[in-house]
């Protein structure tokens, strides 16, 4: 049936226009209403005049609808403004033809002109969908929307006109036109069903809908007034609208009957296409004298619907043999409207275009506006009100939480250097010798004041020594006859203007060597920084810390992200829906609408304008809704993102401040060499003075000398020869003693060569340190900075220098066996408290202690806790000591060392005795106290140190290693702790933190029965034994080829935290136990040798001190690292070790000594020697670096030799110095040779 030719269609014609003079009426209205000048719009009407010539003549296409509703409007908006009604003041008379009689009808009302309007619009339609001959898709649909036009166009006339105003405009002509046009409307849409090939069953019910306003339309004809006025024409389409009847009413059975062959009800499918076809036989009867286009679509018809009937009533009689029911039984087809009227306004402006009249406002209209905007404000407020009322909670909720979607992880900054520290490597790229310039302008700064140093030091070395000299001259003359009226020495005066110059030079040597000391930490603080912003970006970047987060914390972080997104997605679209709403209500002006709307009807019309805002209501509605339920999923995921939180603030905190570490270091490098600069220009000049200041000294002192020579000569002279006799035997000491006393005892002339056979009795007992204060050939060493081996006054691991003009003869003791043997470290065996008199001494050393600590915490009337002195004299005396040692040993094997703010001193570090070299990063401390083993502290091995490790320990023949570290944090990085020494009974270890490129390797064996290869040791665990508080191994080692093996227990700690200490202080005394236990079994019994322990510092606040458990090793370890406060007598510490440690058994006297000192005249002590000054801080500056060290600086301390030093003996220095008492060939004398008659 798609196919099927198309039927014709009804159209109707035009109606003709008369004449419309509202020019003049327009005008006066004007004038007179509006207080206008009426010429002001003539344009105005010109214009209106013109479109009303252009819609009475409107063309037969798209084009003259669009004029026609454009003038529809324009009338519209005059009325509103200028009252053209019936009996109104500016109505003017209006002619138009009426179609069927073709009369002319004039009223004087301006609504009669938009009826004529509004017809033709509904004609023109008709004609053109009539026009076409549907044979596309897209003629289908323009003609079915034409048709619904025209439809809409009489239905508008038909609602809002009067229908007195002409017989073609009569409400049953307009009833019929608009069934008519539906008809055709809904016959076209038919036409596109079947095209479409739709469901029959819904082409059967289009067809109906198409019978039923055929039908409609066929009662109109039938009227007897419609057809008095129709005439003629009313027969025509009589005749054609019957014959659709039919013809549509025959489809429409012929698609049900497909629709029952579809359900297999071949019974009902007989009938309905006997029943199409009987009505297309209807339809051919009633076409007779239509076109030849009516035919050829009811013989098309005719050929379809006889064929389905044959067909099918052949299937039922032969096949099916279903019962063929009658029609009427049968469902009846209700029609489906698809079809409407499209209504008319005549106040769109996209219809109408801009009104012409639009400077023509009624005040009615400014005060309908006026109530409408207070309505718009109403409404504006009411929304506002709840959006405020959300955003409140909303801030309230989002505030303290302060959760930035963008910074919430921040992970992207971990991933790049900050702009500003690339801006630091860039500016350090291009001046590679940043570092070393700094390290050698404060080399040279160190050495500059190293020389001052020294020189003041010699000077007042000279003052000491002279003023000694001048008490012991005075001490020989008080005892004889005292020369009367002798002058004073002409020495004096210059003497002491060169002590008052010493002390001022020293002052101002003191003052700036605190600020050299500052100078050097503050250096030290930086120079690692500056060598990392030097070296390559990637390990800068490796520097700065980053987050570490598990796949769960990620997963927290995107969901709270996702969330945060929700929020902001949700804030956005708020603000956006109300800017949204504020613009529609801005732009919102009906006032075009309200000219043209009767007062009665504002209200609806507020109404109808409100609706628009609907739709955006509910979208705010639905807005604000949904935030409860945001919020609560925030919560839920906040509290799972506390946790992350806050480790990502701690990596944060910890970024930043390492950035800004180390932007400070690159801007504090300027300030550092200016600084140094103005150092070295200071001790130059301060140098210069010095030395001239020793010059003079040095003649001072010489004078002085021989002014005291003269004086004993003179004084000698005046007693009488002594008789001869031999000397005491007494005073002759034994050739052990006497080799025992040095070398420079056999260069010394005998005892007669002073004359004291000439001495009276008194002058002969004198000491003989007192005689040998004046020898006959004396000459002073020499500090000048031309010496051949040195030019500094200290030594290599940071001793003083002795004194200068020590007297050749002291009295001492001599013990060839001191030093040779390690001392014993005592043990407990008993319960030091079971004497009830010690229990007592502790308790009331334990009152005296709380008392103090309750002195402590009050505060001085001046502001300040005798704790916070106590606390200050303790940093000023550990800032002394660290100037008097010296770490430049260390800084040659920056290699070996894992942290260069951990070295070993020179004078205490261990010395490997078979490696490659002798260094490894060791210390020993030892005697702090006789309970205390020797404490060796060494670093965690490195990948190339290992070796080194296992050497020392198989060198000082360690047999227990203890190390205080969790399995966990093993693989990390940190600090191990050894001991040297003897034979050593145990080896504590521990490691502390440090960066991640430098990782701690396992440096002993984990496998049994694996050898594991250390250099010349080879490792096998033997056994490994797993404790409640420690992993017990075995390691047996090798040396080299060596078929000797020795066992090493290795015992682990493994409830360390990697932060802090261990929540179970019993655990780690158990294990302190523990290892008690192992040192006592594996300790050699045949000889006591000191056992090793470890103190260590996990943090800069906390200090642990491991090893014996007894409280007497704890307070002897207290007492030998405490500095005592000044004014303080040695009564109270020596009463507290007393309480506090076991007496031990006195040591009983070798025999001998005490025999020969009955024979000894007593001899008075030696003067006490005078403290060495402190060093400066500044040689450990001196070799920073290997590129830095020089020879120089590694002689430091040590004693000046020159030619004087072999031409005549130094007292106690030179080539006559005292040998180390470790050596043990110090007893030898180097001289032998020339000593032997």
């Amino acid at each position: 049936m798609e196919a099927v030719p198309r039927m014709p269609m009804i159209w109707l014609d035009l109606k003709e226009a008369g004449e419309f003079a509202f020019n003049a009426a327009v005008k006066k209205f004007v004038l007179k209403n509006y207080g206008e000048n009426p010429e002001n719009y003539n344009e105005e009407l010109r214009k209106l005049e013109v479109l009303r010539q252009s819609a009475v003549n409107v063309p037969r296409d798209f084009e003259g609808c669009s004029t026609l509703r454009k003038y529809f409007g324009q009338l519209h908006y005059l009325q509103s403004r200028i009252p053209m009604g019936a009996e109104q003041e500016a109505a003017v008379p209006i002619a138009w033809t009426e179609i069927f009689s073709g009369k002319t009808v004039t009223h004087e009302d301006i609504k009669y002109e938009q009826a004529c309007i509004l017809y033709n619009l509904g004609a023109l339609h008709s004609m053109l969908g009539a026009m076409d001959k549907r044979v596309s898709e897209e003629g289908m649909k323009v003609s079915c929307t034409h048709f619904q036009c025209a439809a809409g166009a009489f239905t508008y006339l038909r609602d809002h006109f009067p229908h007195s105003y002409s017989v073609d405009m009569s409400h049953q002509i307009l009833n019929l036109n608009i069934n008519l046009m539906l008809g055709q409307a809904q016959e076209c849409l038919l036409e596109k069903s079947m095209l479409d090939n739709r469901k029959s069953f819904l082409v059967a019910r289009i067809s109906a809908q198409v019978v039923d306003y055929y039908k409609e339309a066929c009662r109109a004809l039938e009227n007897s007034e419609t057809a008095s006025l129709l005439g003629k024409i009313q027969k025509d389409w009589k005749k054609l609208v019957q014959m659709k009847i039919y013809y549509f009413a025959a489809v429409a059975h012929l698609h049900m009957g497909k629709q029952a062959e579809e359900q297999q009800k071949f019974g009902e499918r007989v009938i309905y296409f006997q029943s199409a076809l009987d009505k297309l036989n209807e339809a051919i009867k009633l076409a007779k004298g239509q076109p030849e286009t009516v035919q050829e679509a009811l013989r098309f018809t005719m050929d379809v619907i006889g064929g389905k009937y044959n067909s099918a009533k052949k299937d039922n009689d032969f096949i099916y043999h279903e019962a063929v029911p009658a029609l009427d039984t049968l469902q009846s087809v209700k029609g489906a409207p698809l079809v409407k009227a499209l209504p008319v306004n005549p106040t769109d402006p996209a219809v109408t275009g801009p009104d012409i009249f639009a400077k023509l406002v009624p005040m009615a209209a400014h005060e309908a506006s006026s109530l409408y905007s207070e309505e718009k404000a109403k409404l504006l407020r009411d929304v506002m009100a709840k959006i405020e009322a959300k955003n409140e909670v909303l801030d309230q909720f989002m505030d303290p939480m302060q959760l930035d979607p963008e910074t919430v992880d921040n992970l992207d900054m971990y991933s790049h250097i900050p702009p500003i520290l690339m801006e630091k490597c860039a500016a350090l790229s291009v001046r590679p010798d940043t570092v070393k310039n700094l390290v050698q302008s404060m080399q040279v700064l160190s050495g500059v004041f190293t020389d001052v140093e020294a020189s003041l030091k010699e000077i007042r070395d000279l003052l000491e020594e002279d003023e000694a000299q001048e008490r012991k001259l005075q001490e020989l003359l008080g005892k004889g006859s005292v020369p009367q009226g002798s002058p004073p020495p002409a020495s004096s005066t210059g003497l002491a203007e060169v002590s008052k110059e010493c002390s001022k030079y020293m002052e101002v040597h003191e003052k700036a060597s605190f600020t050299n000391t500052e100078l050097h930490k503050a250096m030290n603080l930086h120079i690692g920084n500056l060598r990392l912003l030097s070296g390559p970006l990637e390990q800068v970047r490796a520097a700065l810390p980053s987050p570490t987060l598990s796949e769960d914390d990620k997963q927290v972080l995107q969901n709270l992200k996702r969330i945060l997104g929700k929020v902001q997605e949700m804030r956005d679209q708020r603000m956006s829906l109300e800017q949204q709403l504020r613009e529609m209500i801005q732009k919102d002006d009906i006032t075009t609408s309200l000219v043209t709307t009767d007062r009665s009807e504002m209200k609806k019309l507020f109404e109808e304008q409100l609706k628009k805002y609907d739709q955006i209501k509910v979208y705010l509605e639905q807005n604000l809704a949904a935030q409860e339920n945001i919020l609560k999923a925030l919560t839920d995921a906040n509290v799972k993102y506390a946790a992350v939180r806050k480790a990502l603030a701690e990596v944060e905190h910890k970024w930043n401040t390492t950035v800004q570490t180390l932007v400070a270091s690159y801007e504090a490098y300027e300030d550092l060499m200016k600084k140094s600069q103005e150092g070295k220009d200071f001790y130059t000049d301060l140098e210069g003075k010095a030395a001239k200041l020793l010059e003079k000294a040095r003649a001072a002192c010489q004078a002085a000398e021989a002014n005291r020579q003269q004086i004993l000569e003179k004084e000698m002279k005046k007693h009488p020869p002594p008789r001869p006799t031999a000397p005491k035997p007494s005073l002759q000491k034994k050739p052990l003693e006497l080799e025992a006393e040095g070398p420079e005892v056999g260069d010394l002339p005998p005892l007669g060569s002073l004359g004291l056979a000439d001495l009276p009795e008194d002058l002969r007992s004198l000491p003989p340190d007192v005689l040998a204060a004046h020898p006959t050939a004396f000459q002073r060493q020499s500090s000048s900075t031309d010496d051949l081996l040195s030019s500094s006054p200290e030594s290599q691991h940071g001793g003083s220098k002795a004194a200068v003009g020590q007297p050749l003869l002291q009295p001492t003791k001599a013990d060839a066996k001191e030093g040779q043997k390690p001392k014993a470290v005592q043990l407990i065996e008993n319960d030091p408290y079971e004497k009830p008199e010690r229990v007592l001494r502790l308790r009331a050393e334990l009152e005296r202690f709380r008392a103090l600590l309750q002195r402590l915490e009050q505060t001085e009337p001046g502001g300040t806790a005798e704790l916070d002195a106590l606390w200050k004299e303790l940093q000023d005396a550990q800032e002394r000591d660290a100037r008097q040692l010296s770490i430049a040993i260390a800084r040659c094997y920056s290699m070996k060392n894992r942290h260069q703010d951990i070295m070993p001193y020179d004078r205490n570090r261990v010395v490997l005795r078979s490696g490659k070299d002798d260094y490894i990063n060791a210390s020993r401390v030892e005697d702090l106290s006789p309970y205390c083993p020797t404490i060796i502290a060494t670093q965690a091995p490195l990948l190339g140190t290992a070796a080194d490790f296992w050497l020392m320990i198989y060198e000082q023949k360690v047999s227990v290693v203890v190390m205080l570290v969790s399995e966990q944090e093993l693989e990390k990085v940190g600090l191990l702790g050894t001991r040297t020494g003897g034979h050593l009974g145990a080896l504590l270890t521990r490691f502390l933190v440090s960066s991640p490129q430098q990782k701690v390797l396992r440096y002993f064996p984990t496998e049994r029965g694996q050898p594991v290869v250390q250099g010349p040791i080879t490792l096998v665990l033997s056994s490994v034994k797993a404790a409640p508080t420690h992993v017990e191994r075995m390691i047996t080692l090798q040396y080299r080829d060596q078929s000797l093996k020795r066992t090493v227990i290795h015992l682990q700690f493994t409830s360390w935290p990697e932060l802090g200490l261990p929540d179970s202080k019993a655990s780690l005394l158990r294990f302190i136990q523990d290892v008690h236990g192992h040192y006592l079994h594996q300790r050699p019994l045949h000889t006591p040798h000191p056992w090793c322990t470890l103190y260590f510092q996990q943090d800069p606040q906390d200090l642990v001190l491991g090893g014996d458990v007894p409280i007497s090793s704890i307070q002897a370890t207290i007492a030998k690292l405490s500095i005592k406060p000044p004014g303080t007598g040695t009564d109270g510490g020596t009463a507290a070790d007393g309480v506090c440690a076991p007496n031990p058994e006195p040591v009983p006297e070798p025999p001998g000594d005490a025999e020969s000192s009955n024979h000894v005249e007593e001899i008075p002590p030696p003067a006490p020697a005078a403290p060495p000054a402190p060093t400066s801080s500044l040689e450990l500056l001196a070799s920073l670096t290997p590129e830095a060290f020089t020879l120089d600086a590694s002689l430091k301390g040590k004693q000046r030799m020159n030619k004087q030093n072999f031409l005549q003996a130094q007292t106690g220095e030179g080539l006559r110095a005292p040998r180390p008492s470790d050596d043990p060939l110090s007893m030898l004398d180097p001289l032998w040779t020339l000593n032997k008659s």
